[in-house]
């Protein structure tokens, strides 16, 4: 749109100097041709300088100024000679031998000429970083509004979380088929289903939290979805590592139990290896058994818990698929507490 509209501007001036100028310097076949040019050749200033953009701010003047030289050498060269040339054949169809007018094309021997070019050249380029500029700020504007959506419904879907009636009720309903065979059984799982609440209640309020409480909410958490009457799967968890110093962002790892555990019982239940090792400042999440039935959606660009880990860890987290269905890994590098 930039070109067409210099074009234009590059019209209206050959215009105004062929109407009200002390003799005419142009016919409309040279108008034609130098439309077509100038349309043609502002592209390669703008992709040279889009290139360069996102490098230092000396590299791109160096490279500016390389640029000018080579495009003033192949503007006041081949494209000249190109324009005087299609000018010269164009006029031989359209107008009479006594009715024609020479190409008063650039001429780069006048020094005028190079001083016009260079500011032509510098003008350009003042458009193509203002553009460049409000084009990035539009998508930056974007990329936060979406962010900002994105979050507010993962806050959302968290709360639900928080209060998913459906843990409690299935955990409530264990409780409640234990105290009519052996109340005295109940002490344990009601101590876990407290400290699971008290978790979800109290402390996963804050952004990071020690990995050590993490753990431990997740034991008891894994531990109650395994005991549920009716639920189709059972878990194990090992932990390897030293963790002391490290904080995570709390209930990341539940969606991923969740979505495990949320496939509908075949009348058995089926057993998952879940490990958490831990080596420096990173975490690693693996979980064994059929799993990528249940997690093949879980990475989608919707999923809030990828949008959360985008948010908490950018380029500091990854995952993958075993072979087959067998295994899950997920590697986050986690904060350290200060």
């Amino acid at each position: 749109m930039y070109a067409v509209a210099e074009a234009c501007i590059q019209l209206l001036f050959l215009y105004i100097l062929n109407n009200y100028g002390y003799r005419a310097i142009s016919n409309w076949e040279f108008h034609l041709i130098m439309w077509v040019f100038q349309c043609l050749l502002i592209w390669p200033i703008w992709w040279m300088a889009w290139l360069v953009s996102k490098k230092s701010i000396l590299f791109q003047v160096i490279t500016a100024i390389v640029f000018y030289f080579l495009y003033s050498y192949v503007w006041f060269g081949p494209v000249q000679d190109s324009i005087r040339f299609l000018h010269q054949h164009l006029q031989d169809f359209t107008r009479g031998a006594n009715n024609r007018i020479a190409a008063n094309v650039d001429r780069g021997g006048d020094f005028w000429y190079i001083n016009y070019q260079l500011l032509k050249h510098g003008f350009r380029l003042s458009w193509f970083f203002l553009a460049n500029y409000f084009y990035q700020y539009r998508l930056e504007e974007k990329e936060r509004l979406e962010l900002a959506i994105a979050n507010k419904e993962l806050q959302l879907k968290l709360l639900k979380w928080h209060l998913n009636p459906q843990f409690y009720f299935k955990t409530i309903n264990h409780l409640r088929e234990i105290a009519e065979k052996k109340p005295a059984n109940c002490t344990g799982p009601i101590l876990q289903l407290a400290k699971v609440m008290e978790y979800v209640i109290y402390e996963a309020k804050e952004k990071t939290i020690d990995v050590k409480k993490e753990i431990h909410f997740f034991g008891n958490y894994i531990e109650l979805i395994s005991s549920q009457p009716g639920s189709g799967a059972a878990f194990g968890l090992s932990v390897q590592g030293e963790y002391n110093t490290l904080r995570i962002a709390p209930l990341l790892l539940a969606a991923i139990v969740d979505k495990i555990s949320g496939h509908k019982s075949t009348g058995f239940k089926k057993h998952y290896k879940l490990y958490l090792n831990f080596n420096g400042n990173q975490m690693q999440f693996l979980a064994e058994g059929d799993v990528q039935s249940q997690l093949e959606n879980l990475f989608t660009d919707k999923d809030p818990l990828l949008i959360r880990l985008k948010e908490l860890y950018p380029d500091n987290f990854s995952f993958e698929y075993g072979k087959g269905n067998h295994a899950f890994q997920l590697n986050v590098n986690l904060d350290e507490q200060d």
